[in-house]
This record gives structure tokens, C-alpha cells and sequence, in this order.
């Protein structure tokens, strides 16, 4: 009996150390590519990570783009976020960094720099310090449009490269009966992309970029204020697009995917969002007739056509990770991300620019994303968009939230000028 004993005790030892062993340290992942592509292309990086692994299996859970930014200011502020978190960069990444919620990668992200196309670092800098590693470049102010419909109405887009031949090509759709463009506003970003766009043609680059870092240097010199004529025009040529019965019935109502939906299946003839759109196109209407051209210019303004908006979602590392104790292991996780294979699925998939310098040439690029090279190829300058500029505490609710107001009633131009005027005053007064 006591030699039963004795071997069953071994036998019970041998499996808990063995499943000790084969133990993998877990290291979780969030980020907001609930929708698709970008959702079934992180999962296969992922699970190709993991296949590549012995020690280490990364968990990812993806939530919806608007619950996704409550997700995580509650995990920061009071909870335990993931060990890596994909963050909008610039303000949205420097308010985690502000309170020390990111984990310093600045070696790690050295150690590979060489890998990073140049010009991004804006994305993922904090205080000269680097917190992540960016995800894929997109272009924010583009308008695509239905090459068929356009055709069909003899049309040419490049009539639409300033903004009274953008108008005079809505109004030729609406007196022929269509409703010229796709808008749904019900989550506030697609409308704070006008005025974001808008700005960015209202104002010099130097002017648009400084109006923005305010929140985060109070000494920098603007020619312009957020309640100044030239600011607030942004606004009124926004309201215009309303008044004038341009937008699609669920300008309100209608979130992005169901506005973007109408021009991908011939219901509207105009769009105007980001790059990212290609990727839609090439999941839910490969053989749409769609093209893309740069934002119009406003005439008598600084700013070009040429002139583009670029943002990038950046994975970090956060103070999870710390308390875990997986920083090095979602290390491993940053490097294999911003490898050429993992590159290659992320931009495929959900044709998007890569942000790095590996060789694409063989990549499967759709036609499409040739022709937003082209763009990014002619421009003449790229600044950031607004809220990778401001902080958001006065970025959301004076921009997402006032797009908002604008399409009720509930703000004039004037009014929302204004309040963002006097949240950035008094935010500057609180933090320095």
C-alpha cells in the first residue's frame, strides 16, 4: 500500500510539474477592430504569433469603435487595462502617457526603428519618450465617389477639387433627383471629420497644427483661435452641406458602416471618409466602380488639396502589463506585429498603408490603394488630425459633439467656436 502511495504521489507531482512547464504566459490584447476586415486580420496575426510560440499566447478581445474609448478610460483611470491596447496616436496616446498608464518602450521601439517608415514618429512620441509602435498610416480627407453615377450624369470628379465645384456637383445630383452624399453622424466622428478637414483647408499647416497643440504646449503663438472667422467657417461650410439638403435622410441617425453602405452600393454617388474605406470595398464591393480623390480646397484659403490628414492607431504597452508581469512577452508580441509577414496580413486584408519599409511590391494591393499612393505621392504637406493634436477633453465634445449640434440646431457656427475657444482657455489654466 505504501508503495501505491508513494507511486501515485510521484504520478500527481510528474503532471503538475509537467503542466507548470507547459504552462504559457497569457498576454492580453483590446483593441476597436470589432468590425471587419480589420477584425479577421488581427485575429490571424494573432493566432499566427501564437502558432509561432512555445512560451507565450496572446488573447485578443475587440470591442466597437465608440464603447471601445469608454472601455479603456475606465480601465485606465480605475480598473486594469490589457497589456497591449491598439490607442488612436498622438492626444489620445499622450493622455495614457500624462499618467504614466504606458509602459516606455523608447529602446524597444529603437531596437527596430529601422523597420519604421520616417515621418510617423508624431503618432507614437510623448515628451521624447516612444510608447508604441503604429498600426497601419491612413489618409482622413478623401472623397470617394461612384464612378457610374458620375458617368452617368456626364460629370467629371475633378470637378470637385475645390469646394463651390464640390457643391455645384452635389446640387446638379440633388436637382436630378439623388440625395448626393452618404452621411450618418449618430457616433459624432464622421462630422467632426468635415470640420476637421475644413480646418485643415481654412488654415496654414503651421496654423492648423498649432491651434491643435495648445492643449499640450500654452506657449505656442497661433494666427488663429477656434472662434476666429476663419475657424469658424470651418463650420458654416459644414452647416451648408445641411441647409443646402445635400446629405443623405440619416445624416443623424446613421452610424458610419450603414452611411458608408449607401455610396458602396450605388444608393449615393458621394462619400467622404478615409482610407480606410478601401478596405470596405474590397470586403463588401470588390467590383463597385468607386474612385477617390483628396478633400477639396476652399477658394481664397491656405490650404491646398494637396494638403493631407494622416492618423495611426498605435499599439502600447500599459501598466497592466506591469502588474502582470508580461512587459517582455508583449514585447516579443510589438515585434512580430511590425515584422514584414504580419505587415503583409494587416495591410492585405484591410488595404491599408503600411507605415513601415518593408518591400510591398508583391503585396495584393487593390487598384484603389495605387490611387491613394498617388495622393500621398503629390501632396504637399501632412499634419495630423485634431484629435491626435488636442486633448480630448476639449477635442470630443467641441468637435464629435458639436457636429453634432450643428445638424440639430442646438449650436450656431459662431457658438461652437466659441465654447472650443473658451474649454481650451480654461483647460490651459488648469493644467499649466
Amino acid at each position: 500500500m505504501k508503495n501505491l502511495y508513494k507511486k501515485f504521489l510521484s504520478f500527481v507531482v510528474a503532471i503538475f510539474i509537467s503542466g507548470y512547464a507547459n504552462a504559457k504566459t497569457k498576454v492580453s490584447l483590446w483593441s476597436e477592430s470589432a468590425a471587419e476586415p480589420a477584425f479577421s486580420a488581427l485575429n490571424k496575426i494573432v493566432a499566427d504569433f501564437n502558432a509561432s510560440q512555445n512560451d507565450i499566447e496572446v488573447e485578443h478581445t475587440a470591442y466597437e469603435n465608440t464603447p471601445y474609448e469608454t472601455t479603456l478610460k475606465t480601465a485606465f483611470s480605475g480598473g486594469t487595462p490589457a497589456d497591449i491596447v491598439t490607442i488612436n496616436g498622438g492626444s489620445n496616446m499622450y493622455q495614457y502617457a500624462e499618467v504614466n498608464g504606458l509602459v516606455d518602450i523608447t529602446d524597444f521601439v529603437n531596437s527596430i526603428s529601422d523597420r519604421i517608415a520616417p515621418g510617423v514618429e508624431s503618432v507614437y512620441t510623448f515628451d521624447g519618450r516612444l510608447y508604441g509602435v503604429p498600426q497601419g498610416l491612413h489618409i482622413g480627407n478623401l472623397i470617394w465617389y461612384r464612378k457610374d453615377m458620375f458617368d452617368a450624369m456626364g460629370i467629371d470628379p475633378k470637378e470637385m477639387e475645390t469646394w463651390s465645384g464640390f457643391t455645384n456637383v452635389a446640387q446638379k445630383f440633388l436637382d436630378a433627383g439623388t440625395t448626393p452624399i452618404a452621411f450618418g453622424n449618430s457616433e459624432g466622428w464622421p462630422g467632426n471629420h468635415y470640420n476637421n478637414h475644413l480646418l485643415r483647408r481654412m488654415l496654414s499647416t503651421e496654423d492648423y497644427i498649432n491651434i491643435g497643440l495648445r492643449t499640450y504646449d500654452p506657449n505656442l503663438e497661433v494666427g488663429t483661435k477656434f472662434n476666429d472667422p476663419a475657424a469658424v467657417k470651418a463650420w458654416e461650410l459644414y452647416k451648408g452641406l445641411l441647409d443646402k439638403g445635400y446629405f443623405t435622410a440619416g445624416y443623424l441617425a446613421d452610424d458610419f458602416p450603414t452611411a458608408a453602405g449607401l455610396m458602396l452600393t450605388g444608393k449615393a454617388p458621394i462619400f467622404s471618409n478615409g482610407s480606410w474605406v478601401a478596405g470596405m470595398i474590397k470586403d463588401q464591393a470588390p467590383d463597385a466602380p468607386i474612385g477617390v480623390m483628396a478633400f477639396p480646397a476652399v477658394e481664397g484659403a491656405p490650404g491646398k488639396n494637396t494638403d493631407l490628414v494622416i492618423n495611426s492607431v498605435v499599439l502600447s504597452i500599459t501598466k497592466g502589463a506591469v502588474e502582470n508581469g508580461t512587459v517582455e512577452a508583449a514585447k516579443q508580441f510589438l515585434d512580430y506585429y511590425t515584422s514584414a509577414a504580419a505587415v503583409k496580413v494587416w495591410s492585405e486584408q484591410t488595404q491599408s498603408l503600411a507605415p513601415y519599409t518593408h518591400d510591398t511590391s508583391t503585396w495584393d494591393y487593390d487598384p484603389i490603394l495605387q490611387d491613394i499612393s498617388g495622393i500621398i505621392a503629390s501632396s504637399t504637406s501632412s499634419a495630423p488630425f485634431l484629435d491626435m493634436l488636442e486633448d480630448y477633453a476639449c477635442n470630443v465634445p467641441h468637435t464629435w459633439d458639436a457636429s453634432q449640434g450643428i445638424l440639430t440646431g442646438d449650436l450656431t457656427p459662431q457658438q461652437a467656436g466659441d465654447d472650443h475657444e473658451q474649454c481650451v482657455v480654461e483647460l490651459i489654466e488648469t493644467k499649466y
